[in-house]
């Protein structure tokens, strides 16, 4: 069952409430996030104790796990821990039983906590209370957002605000696994690819912004549990999957130029200039390659084109592939992204196959590689 303060949104400081109940009254929490951010929201107070909805603890990145009677409930981020118990005034931060300074309880589905517990789990201070305004007010509260996934046994984990990535095993604290380079913020998701010859292939994704147009790309080569090499890349409104490996070679691209990695001993082989190959001062997708094709996709322009490896040689496929009417479609168009919408298949001998996720018509269009 999901209750309603796990989403229920922030409510405006301008909002009227009318009294709650005989035992408790309303209020307001004021507070501000370290780094900047000021948010307003409502609060009870409580024989003389301001409350505040626990879904404020959610929203500095913890994540609530309750138990089955739905009478306890654990918040969990990155290096912090907190375990509450409805009707209890005693609880658990990070590891220490505390006191909360208080008695939580639910009100209309909703978790309300001590207003003093929360902004000092989360490293806050109190700042004071405005008795004419029955305001509380709190500032420098710290962000716990972190996004894991386990592999192999161990636990990896992203500080969303750091941008750092650390790995636990089984017994043993967090060592600092690789710095990304910049900071997370929404739909993070980890691929694992162990290669033929012992690497691993980490990429980690993060699709942000509104409505989710932003998709940045970071890529990791370990050997014997280090990173040993890495990238990143960011696309704007243009989704899809880079090519990872292709024959005993791992690829890595960083939108401008690509790293081929040699699969065992890490080393790169060689390095492909994709802006000069396709002419356009701008990031690209890598959709397919082998030894003597490239296909690449600049962002913003989205039209796929076929690179002849040994001789540079550029085609743009859907001018080959579709008819007149859907290429004035992918030379005009604008949603969701701009270009065609060719999608590669596989290869079959010397001929490449794609389907057109524009029209689904289940057609496959087949390009023949020249020269064979």
């Amino acid at each position: 069952m999901v209750k309603k303060w796990l989403v229920a949104p922030l409510l405006a400081a301008s909002l009227l409430m009318a009294p709650i109940t005989d035992a408790a009254s309303s209020a307001y929490f004021k507070y501000s996030m370290e780094g900047g951010g000021q948010s307003t929201n409502s609060a009870l107070i409580k024989n003389g104790i301001t409350y505040v909805p626990a879904y404020l603890l959610e929203s500095a990145g913890l994540q609530a796990t309750w138990d089955q009677a739905h009478q306890k409930v654990q918040f969990v981020g990155w290096k912090k821990k907190l375990g509450i118990r409805v009707g209890s005034s005693k609880g658990v931060l990070d590891g220490v039983i505390v006191d909360l300074g208080g008695t939580p309880f639910i009100y209309e589905e909703q978790l309300y906590v001590p207003a003093r517990f929360v902004v000092g789990s989360l490293g806050g201070t109190t700042v004071g209370w405005d008795a004419a305004h029955r305001v509380y007010t709190a500032q420098g509260l710290k962000s716990f957002n972190s996004a894991s996934a386990v592999y192999g046994g161990n636990d990896y984990t992203i500080d969303k605000k750091t941008g750092n990535l650390w790995v636990t095993a089984p017994s043993g604290e967090p060592k600092l696994l690789a710095k990304l380079g910049s900071e997370l913020y929404d739909m993070v998701q980890f691929d694992f690819k162990k290669t033929p010859k012992g690497l691993m292939y980490l990429t980690i994704t993060d699709i942000y912004g509104e409505p989710h147009i932003n998709n940045k790309w970071y890529t990791l080569i370990l050997k014997d549990g280090m990173v040993i090499r890495q990238d990143s890349v960011k696309y704007w409104m243009r989704y899809g999957d880079n090519v990872k490996m292709y024959g005993n070679h791992l690829v890595l691209t960083d939108g401008k130029t690509l790293r081929l990695i040699d699969d065992g001993t890490g080393k790169v082989t060689s390095f492909i200039d994709m802006v000069k190959l396709g002419g356009v001062a701008e990031n690209y997708l890598v959709e397919g390659m082998d030894d003597d094709y490239l296909l690449i996709r600049p962002n913003q322009k989205g039209l796929l084109m076929l690179i002849e490896r040994k001789t540079g040689r550029q085609t743009l496929l859907y001018q080959k592939l579709l008819d007149t009417k859907q290429q004035e479609y992918a030379e005009t168009n604008d949603i969701p992204f701009y270009g065609d919408n060719l999608k590669f298949i596989k290869r079959d001998g010397d001929a490449l196959l794609f389907s057109n996720e524009y029209v689904r018509d289940g057609k496959i269009y087949k390009y023949l590689l020249t020269g064979k």
